[in-house]
């Protein structure tokens, strides 16, 4: 099996780590080689966060090079404009279409928000996946579900079994949340579906 490379993309305290580890747990569930590598903005809360995720038989490093990603999964419109370089060709992009002012405006190119980021996305990414998880989340009624909600969208190209990842929820959280984790998690996995590209 080759190697798959997925590129997590945030603001810090959006569960960017979190989601990152889970995938790991499901991959090491599915007797796959992981290696991951952390990259955080000047801000451990509210500053950029990438996690570089590689799963496969055999992984020999943890950073994904510009146009080696499979698959980018952002947390936010902007973080998923800057790492739109790390998409390969024919490369997933599951973005959430949420938009969080940068936490600076010292960097006249970080300044505000990109006019017609929708479009620039739709544009540039190879195959772009729109995922509502915050609306979703709020519907869960918890918003710190946001990351399990894209994970399930993103599962579904992963060869990875509903039970490898069920194992990786249940090792990650605690027991009395398990359930609630599950729950947003297959939402994911089902209401993304229709909408995801062939």
């Amino acid at each position: 099996m080759e190697i798959t490379n997925i590129l997590f993309a945030g603001v810090g305290g959006q569960g960017i780590l979190t989601s990152s580890r889970v995938l790991a747990l499901a991959a090491v569930d599915a007797g796959l080689d992981v290696k991951m590598s952390e990259v955080h903005g000047m801000a451990q809360r509210g500053g950029n966060v990438d996690t570089h995720v590689r799963i496969g038989k055999e992984v020999p490093s943890s950073l994904i090079p510009p146009g080696g990603a499979h698959f980018l999964v952002a947390f936010e419109k902007l973080e998923a404009v800057r790492n739109l370089h790390f998409l390969g060709p024919g490369g997933t992009a599951f973005v959430s279409p949420l938009e969080i002012p940068p936490l600076t405006q010292s960097l006249k190119k970080d300044s505000g928000y990109l006019p017609g980021i929708d479009r620039l996305l739709e544009e540039k990414a190879p195959r772009l996946v729109w995922v509502d998880a915050v609306r979703m989340a709020k519907e869960e009624g918890d918003i710190r579900m946001v990351n399990l909600i894209l994970l399930g969208a993103l599962s579904r190209h992963l060869p990875l079994t509903p039970a490898n990842w069920e194992a990786a929820i249940r090792k990650r959280f605690p027991k009395k949340i398990q359930e609630a984790c599950l729950k947003a998690f297959r939402r994911g996995v089902t209401d993304v579906a229709e909408n995801q590209p062939s």
